[in-house]
């Protein structure tokens, strides 16, 4: 069944992408005259593009059991990109990305070899964010190449790590199709990840083999209907390459005037793909109920990452994995056990133009979460983890933040401590 979604979505991809007779009502016809039209690529003027520049300073501090000292590290980011207007249906895009260390590197960046001190994944670095050209000549189909940001649904398994520094982009091509009535298609090939440890670290590139086919319906009265098949060839990183086939449900109803309920209910396969030197298979499941009135949403988790049998466990290595299973950053790769996930969040978020002495607060998000981690396989229990997040739009583009994460260990790794601070500018 896992293998017939996979090839149900690239027949769907491979017939819309050349045209067949799925393109119903597609963008060249004219529901005035009744008949179809000749589609008119989109053409406003090569230089009526955008440009774009953010800036972020960022303080970590990390307070690690097993090791002597505490990291802390002191880093400004800055990415500035122009994207031109459309011409005869193309435009072209460019970003660069730079990260410089403020005061001492007192923190181990992965290649600086000071490994008395925590990980924080803040490299400086000079690079080439994004380059890539659009078409959206075909109608109903927009093709990209070259290197670009994809942030993928929840960005469970695909996305641009956007918390750290230095963004993962990726080299590589994809077509998103949205002739077809009712549904949204993706096809994605990645040639080439280029990881948030930069050009200088040996492990900053990851040649691939990387298929993405994605389907999304429109919102049906439950909500939408995803299906998807990631197929992915590291072949610097064998042993986390995998395929994982599988779909979710996502959606909300209003239970009156002012309450909503939310929910998300996830299962996928994988199982060992390309080189990987493990064959086993692993479930994913992801059941996500939450309540939202007015500005405050409480939502319980549970996320299963299995195993088989404690040989491999389930893996997304090209996940913005910092938004997963704690901030504290222990599980980004899933142990061979397994993980289950038991989490509460609670979260609000003050409306914009409030008045009075919280006037200045408008826009402020407010998150917490508890976590308690067990295995998903052999019965132990990892730990728990407490985490806190605010977030504070000012003026004029800038804003500020700051999180927490306390993570005591049980059965797995040591307990952390993590206190970040950060300012930035966005246009």
């Amino acid at each position: 069944m896992a293998r017939s979604v996979f090839v149900g979505l690239s027949l769907t991809v491979s017939a819309a992408a050349c045209g067949g007779s799925a393109f119903a009502q597609s963008p060249d016809y004219d529901p005035q005259q009744g008949a179809p039209t000749r589609y008119q690529a989109p053409h406003d003027g090569f230089f009526k593009g955008k440009f774009w520049t953010d800036t972020r300073y960022r303080y970590e501090y990390v307070d690690q059991a097993n090791l002597t000292k505490d990291a802390r590290a002191s880093t400004l980011r800055n990415k500035t990109g122009v994207e031109s207007g459309f011409f005869h249906g193309f435009r072209a895009g460019v970003e660069g990305e730079f990260v410089v260390e403020l005061g001492p590197d007192d923190f181990n960046n992965t290649i600086n070899g000071r490994t008395q001190y925590p990980i924080v994944v803040d490299v400086e670095s000079a690079e080439v964010d994004q380059a890539y050209l659009e078409s959206q000549s075909i109608p109903g189909v927009a093709l990209l190449g070259g290197r670009f940001l994809e942030n993928l649904d929840n960005l469970r398994y695909v996305g641009s790590v956007a918390w750290r520094q230095n963004d993962q982009t990726f080299d590589g091509a994809k077509a998103t199709v949205t002739a077809i009535p009712g549904v949204t298609l993706l096809y994605a090939y990645i040639g080439n990840v280029n990881r948030i440890f930069s050009d200088s670290s040996p492990v900053g590139n990851i040649h691939s083999n990387v298929h993405l086919m994605h389907a999304e319906s429109k919102e049906l009265s439950i909500g939408k209907l995803t299906a998807y098949a990631y197929l992915m060839d590291l072949y610097d990183l064998d042993p986390l390459s995998n395929a994982s086939y599988g779909g979710f449900l996502k959606g909300k109803q209003k239970l009156n005037d002012s309450l909503t309920y939310h929910y998300r209910l996830e299962y996928a396969q994988q199982t060992s793909y390309g080189d990987a030197p493990i064959d086993y298979d692993a479930d994913y499941v992801r059941v996500e109920q939450g309540l939202s009135k007015g500005g405050f949403t409480a939502t319980a988790v549970y996320e299963l990452l299995g195993s088989d049998g404690g040989s491999a466990a389930f893996q997304t290595p090209l996940a913005t994995g910092h938004i997963f299973n704690g901030f504290a950053d222990v599980f980004l790769v899933t142990p061979p056990t397994g993980l289950q996930d038991f989490y509460v969040e609670a979260k609000y978020k003050m409306p914009q133009g409030s008045s009075g002495p919280l006037s200045a607060f408008g826009g402020l998000l407010l998150v917490a979460q508890y976590h308690e981690f067990r295995s998903a396989v052999q019965d132990l229990d990892y730990g728990s983890e407490f985490d806190f997040y605010a977030y504070l739009p000012l003026r004029d583009g800038f804003y500020a933040e700051a999180k927490y994460a306390n993570y005591q260990a049980d059965a797995f790794f040591t307990d952390i401590q993590k206190v970040i601070f950060g300012l930035g500018y966005q246009y």
